[in-house]
């Protein structure tokens, strides 16, 4: 009888080999399979007989009975969660999952789990699996909010779905306006005052030893300048000449009357003007003359630079509320030293109501002072309400300012936040599972949110093919929300989960279980010849 239990459990091992290389070839069959999980297998003794109580008696004794296995079971068939590598396909509803969690999916059969994330959108526009079940998430509101705490639902994109306008609110700009973008009115003199031996004259000089005296000064003689202002009005600012009076009398004579407008210096023996106000001017000197008995051969005056208003203009794109265009244009001038004025205008007409034009001062560091939001009402038209929009002038929040430095001219619009109706033309996941829809407008909303499900034993989960898991009373609760607040889990949008088989390991246990089927069969074979010759005893 002993013999008959040898082969009892060499079938055992052969029952058990088979269900191991059942699991080998379903793991090797699927190694393509997306989102597949391998299975291992685990074995376990069956019941032992006992053959009777060990030899010897009393404590020493190191066993109680004689033990004889019965063979071999299947403990448990195991399968293995563990990450598969990521495979590329471009195909942006091709998700796959990164770290935990499972896409959840509702079908006729019910609601499943499942790794597998080639999914597309169908002819309703509901995001299916290739069975036709529906992902689920939580579909958007209007403006693009998910709302926290909803009930997930079946995710759906309406191919036909269009971006309602925005009207402008904000117009921001950045950079720098050159300092040295308006000029001053330079005048010099065309010959240089000298000493009678040449040398040239300075400060110091005394009026009566210049090389250019003709009939000596006397007290009471007037040296007349003859100057239009910067505005274009012409004055006399006349000199007294007294005994000992020196260029520097005569500069701060001429500097005096002139004070606001222009100052007058000596440089190398030449008398200059400068402008002291920027852009355009009719800043000149055109005589200069000595009444009375002396003579003076002053030299006549040329304009060296001319006083230029420079100004930067920009334009952009501003919108009314039913998404109706509007081109706007901004010219910023420099009236003066960190002074600047702003003049908004729309280029097909439409009339500004309120602000659209003002002053901007910035400080002798080239920040701006002034309030950097200014305001512009303007009447679209077309049926379309009053429109009211900021001019932001720097952004902090973007780090970005709007200063005025002698330099590069970088001034410009960065950015305004309205735009016109849009159509969907794309979408895009995130990692977080956030499905964006891109429109012909420039613009993105958020559309969905894909959910993840997770449960609290991945191995009570119960394969129903196709890639599906339904969740038994062993897998606990299945818990499920928002992909991106699962933790160390990403959804990767273009790319599918592999299979996580390993051909290297399968191939290996194959081997392994081959040699412990032969082994199995032998014990049987061997166990029938050991019979055959206890028959063989009678003969």
């Amino acid at each position: 009888m002993s013999l008959i239990k040898s082969m009892n459990s060499g079938v055992s091992g052969l029952r058990a080999q088979q269900s191991k290389m059942d699991v080998i070839g379903n793991n090797i069959a699927n190694v393509e399979t997306t989102g597949f999980k391998s299975s291992r297998v685990s074995f376990a003794e069956m019941i032992n007989q006992r053959m009777g109580r060990a030899s010897g008696a009393g404590d020493s004794v190191p066993q109680m009975s004689n033990q004889v296995g019965l063979g071999v079971k299947v403990s448990s068939i195991d399968r293995d969660f563990g990450q598969g590598t990521m495979k590329t396909t471009g195909i942006d509803t091709d998700l796959g999952i990164e770290g935990k969690g499972f896409f959840v999916v509702q079908g006729e059969g019910g609601q499943f789990l499942t790794r597998a994330g080639n999914f597309v959108f169908n002819k309703q526009g509901f995001l299916v699996d290739p069975g036709g079940r529906e992902v689920q998430g939580y579909n958007a509101k209007r403006g693009g909010t998910i709302l926290s705490g909803e009930n997930f639902e079946s995710i759906r994109v309406d191919p036909d779905n269009s971006l309602e306008p925005k009207q402008t609110e904000m117009v921001t700009m950045a950079g720098n306006l050159d300092a040295n973008t308006s000029t001053f009115q330079s005048l010099q003199a065309q010959n240089a005052l000298t000493h009678p031996g040449g040398a040239t004259a300075d400060y110091d000089t005394e009026i009566s030893d210049l090389a250019q005296v003709v009939d000596p000064l006397v007290a009471g003689d007037t040296i007349d300048f003859d100057i239009v202002d910067n505005d274009g009005t012409a004055q006399t600012v006349s000199h007294t000449y007294a005994a000992g009076d020196t260029m520097q009398d005569l500069i701060d004579t001429v500097n005096g009357a002139v004070a606001g407008e222009a100052t007058m210096v000596l440089v190398d023996g030449l008398l200059m003007v400068h402008s002291q106000q920027s852009g355009e001017s009719d800043l000149n000197i055109t005589d200069i003359a000595v009444t009375g008995t002396g003579d003076v051969n002053f030299p006549q005056f040329q304009v060296t630079t001319n006083g230029v208003t420079g100004s930067k203009s920009m334009s952009t794109t501003v919108y009314d509320n039913l998404g109706r265009a509007h081109s706007l244009m901004l010219n910023f001038t420099q009236t003066s030293a960190n002074e600047w004025s702003f003049d908004a205008r729309f280029l097909d007409g439409e009339k500004i109501t309120g602000g659209g034009t003002g002053p901007l001062e910035f400080d002798s560091v080239g920040q701006l002072t002034t309030d950097p939001v200014q305001h512009i009402t303007f009447e679209p038209g077309g049926g379309a309400s009053t429109v009211t929009f900021g001019m932001r002038l720097g952004d902090t929040a973007l780090g970005s300012q709007f200063t005025q430095y002698s330099g590069s001219d970088s001034a410009k619009i960065i950015k305004q936040d309205g735009y016109s109706q849009g159509r969907l033309v794309d979408i895009v996941i995130d990692s977080e599972g956030q499905i964006e829809g891109i429109y012909d407008n420039g613009q993105g909303q958020v559309l969905a949110q894909i959910a993840l499900g997770e449960v609290q034993n991945e191995n009570g989960l119960e394969t129903v093919g196709n890639g599906l898991f339904v969740a038994t009373s062993a897998a606990g609760e299945t818990y499920i929300d928002r992909a991106g607040s699962f933790a160390d889990t990403s959804v990767n949008s273009g790319f599918l989960e592999a299979s996580n088989v390993d051909l290297a390991q399968e191939f290996t246990e194959m081997i392994t279980s081959q040699r412990a089927y032969q082994s199995s069969a032998r014990i049987i074979t061997t166990s029938d010849e050991m019979l055959m010759e206890a028959v063989n005893l009678k003969r």
